[in-house]
């Protein structure tokens, strides 16, 4: 066998092999001779019929098919465990010459996609130059307040009432956008609870539900901001018809210890007040580390040497893509996949393989028992303790990255 490989940009190879007559009938035989075992004529057993009138129906295309299919295999196999290479993706094939019975052997051609080369940069220095910068996090007085009264709201009494609506109701609404008269695809709801005055749609859309009865119909329109997200809605005309199913009128449970005792161990609104503080420190802390690290992945991100597989990206964009779709409920466009979803994979990619390299010169790849730990916890949470069908292997990858991150991250935050 010899075979000429060419590097190309992308991390791919152009890989071209020549099997001489010998060595191509070497798979090409024994795939002949079981075919040839295999058929059955009228007045002869299985395997025992004149071996030219066999011959004729044996289906050499299919013969020929599996031979190379073993080739490809096997000769793919020992070249990739040559150059230590690993391949991302099935490689397509083309077939450039063959015919085992003409003296001729087998020559194909493909190109093969390579898990990437990294060579990173001085990621070390850049690291301690961004964990240096973290700043100091402190918890004043109306963020607890803020934070107790979010709790308070999430448990108060609700009381049907049949006066106009005011700030601060909740208010149970259907309501329907439309543009041109054609009904706005997402910009519909029926049963929507939402506390008014809270700012939960888009500007002006609150405002003309003040003041209106349970029953009424309102209709009025909206100019949706020129920066809206949604660009196809940007400075455009919505019509909305919205109906007023009920109003609730919430009464506040106030703050005792009573109160307190229910919601956790706690004794006193002393011991609750100083229970979210701390909550509320973690979570900043979380936050400023979390803020670090981005900033650390894209430092190193920009010293990094790689070529990028193209594939990679469309995988990662794909998942996005669905990832979008379910939380917006909708397809989303193509002008948007080219504009933000590519760009997000991409980064998402480069952010991974910054992750991969560091872990993997600095031994940090988690155990197995690491990994089954970490997925136990998981598993036991009562966000998922009712999904027993969770794909075991993806479950694996998954936790095995997470696990892998935050061993990356402290350690390069202790350099």
């Amino acid at each position: 066998m010899k075979y000429k490989d060419t590097l190309k940009p992308g991390s791919l190879v152009e890989l071209e092999v020549s099997l001489d007559q010998k060595e191509f009938l070497q798979y090409w035989q024994p795939v002949y001779d079981r075919a040839l075992a295999s058929v059955e004529l009228k007045g002869f057993r299985a395997g025992m019929a004149p071996k030219d009138l066999a011959d004729k129906a044996v289906d050499k295309e299919k013969v020929f098919e599996h031979a190379v299919s073993d080739v490809v295999r096997e000769t793919l196999r020992n070249i990739t465990q040559e150059k230590e290479w690993e391949l991302i993706d099935q490689p397509k094939i083309e077939v450039l010459e063959s015919d085992p019975l003409a003296d001729k052997g087998l020559k194909f051609k493909t190109t093969l996609t390579l898990f990437p080369q990294v060579q990173l940069g001085d990621y070390k220095k850049i690291s301690r130059r961004i964990f240096e910068e973290q700043k100091p996090v402190a918890i004043d007085e109306k963020e607890i307040e803020k934070s107790i009264d979010w709790i308070r709201n999430s448990r108060a009494k609700m009381t049907r009432v049949s006066r106009p609506t005011k700030t601060g109701d909740v208010v149970d609404l259907d309501f329907e956008g439309f543009i041109d008269g054609k009904s706005l695809d997402g910009a519909q709801s029926k049963g929507d609870r939402f506390v008014l005055g809270e700012g939960k749609f888009i500007p002006g859309f609150e405002e003309h539900i003040l003041n209106h009865k349970e029953g009424d119909h309102v209709e009025f329109s909206i100019e949706f901001p020129k920066d809206y997200w949604k660009k196809d809605l940007q400075g455009k005309k919505v019509d909305f018809q919205t109906d007023i199913r009920g109003i609730f009128e919430r009464e506040l449970p106030e703050l005792t210890d009573e109160f307190v005792k229910d919601l956790g161990n706690f004794a006193t609104v002393a011991d609750f007040h100083k229970n979210v503080r701390e909550g509320l420190q973690k979570e900043k802390e979380e936050k400023e580390r979390e803020r670090l690290q981005l900033k650390v992945l894209e430092a190193v991100g920009k010293a990094i040497k790689v070529e990028i597989p193209q594939v990679m990206i469309d995988r990662t964009a794909a998942n996005l893509q669905e990832e979008y779709r379910a939380y917006r409920g909708a397809k989303v466009s193509e002008e948007e996949m080219r504009a933000g979803i590519l760009a997000e994979a991409r980064t998402n990619v480069l952010n991974n393989l910054v992750l991969f390299q560091i872990a993997k010169q600095e031994g940090l790849e988690p155990s197995k028992e690491e990994v089954e730990a970490e997925a136990n916890k998981f598993l036991a949470h009562d966000q998922f303790s009712k999904k027993p069908k969770i794909d075991p292997q993806r479950l694996y990858d998954y936790i095995y990255g997470v696990v892998r991150n935050k061993k990356v991250f402290e350690h390069l935050e202790k350099i």
